[in-house]
């Protein structure tokens, strides 16, 4: 068998091989780089990322990325997940916001003691298939906003306050599953779910 067929083989084998957590992160961070871009309109962006994430082989993923100009398919696979660094947001007597483009860490704690805060997930970059969000509210109120495909579990509770639980949908078996933990008190932790929105521009991705 010549040089060129065992490649050829060993391609194939590759292509066929099972795909590891932190290839579906990759490729997700790099269909999101597509969207930010206009190379991928909000629905196509949206129906990739989906199928992305569900994703068992590298054959899958690598079809999923294979028609986007200047990107190339990576020749190494797998790997371990190297999250973000822990982060903590506090809002004491003021705000917190974390939207559009950011990293999520695995861990990510936030306390708004009379003041407030935003936690957007719907354009940021995934580091790890588990996060936790430990979310505290006293006397102030914060809001975590979740794209359509991410899975959550709640875990908080509400004294004299509210700590949303029910959140209506979904998310898409492989993509990252969104552990929210904590309490309110005399305040509120909303958890919702929000579409997406066609970006006007690179620098407005809300």
């Amino acid at each position: 068998m010549s040089k060129e067929a065992q490649r050829e083989k060993q391609d194939s084998g590759d292509r066929g091989s099972r795909a590891a957590d932190t290839d579906r992160i990759q490729v997700a961070q790099l269909l999101t780089d597509a969207a930010a871009q206009g190379r991928l309109q909000l629905s196509e962006y949206e129906d990739r990322l989906t199928k992305a994430y569900a994703a068992t082989t590298y054959e899958e993923l690598d079809r999923l990325q294979a028609d986007l100009p200047g990107v190339t398919v990576s020749p190494r696979r797998g790997g371990v997940c190297k999250p973000a660094p822990s982060t903590l947001l506090l809002a004491i007597m003021g705000a917190f916001e974390r939207r559009g483009r950011w990293n999520v860490p695995h861990k990510l704690t936030t306390l708004a003691l009379w003041g407030g805060g935003v936690i957007d997930l719907r354009y940021a970059d995934f580091t790890s298939t588990e996060v936790e969000i430990h979310a505290y509210s006293i006397m102030g109120g914060q809001t975590i906003l979740l794209p359509p495909e991410i899975n959550v579990e709640i875990h908080g509770h509400g004294v004299m306050g509210g700590f949303d639980h029910r959140v209506p949908g979904k998310g898409t078996p492989g993509a990252p599953t969104v552990k929210i933990r904590g309490f309110s008190l005399w305040g509120d932790v909303g958890i919702k779910r929000k579409k997406r929105k066609a970006r006007r521009s690179a620098s407005d991705p809300r």
